[in-house]
């Protein structure tokens, strides 16, 4: 439950002239300070306003160009045996290596002592 106070009025209680003046001065201020916010802030609205404006005015000159997607991989073949074939000549290829790898690991060996780390000079 709401108290409300009001207060009484008697014949007795009188503003004095001093103070409605002071009451008045203080409204006016007040009315003053809200007026100059309420310029600014249509000041800051027109801005703002003519920003938008600007950006659409940019985005309606913007051109989109059409981006076609190329195909990066081939497409794969249906064919199982041109699958079994390209994967046996990675197999063999990847043996091939293999074996030259084995070779120059059997000649690092070999010449080992000679070998300095770090150092580069002609074959």
């Amino acid at each position: 439950m709401e108290m409300i106070m009001k207060k009484e009025k008697h014949s007795s209680d009188k503003i004095s002239e001093q103070t409605l003046h002071e009451i008045l001065l203080q409204i006016k201020y007040t009315l003053n300070h809200l007026e100059d916010i309420t310029a600014d802030d249509r000041a800051i609205l027109v801005k703002l306003v003519k920003q938008n404006n600007k950006i659409v005015e940019f985005l309606r000159e913007l051109q989109i160009e059409e981006v076609v997607e190329e195909e990066i991989f081939d497409t794969p073949t249906t064919d199982p045996s041109s699958k079994y074939k390209h994967l046996n000549e990675l197999v063999q290829e990847f043996m091939d290596k293999k074996e030259s790898l084995k070779e120059l690991e059997k000649e690092l060996k070999k010449h080992k002592d000679e070998i300095t780390p770090g150092q580069v000079g002609e074959a």
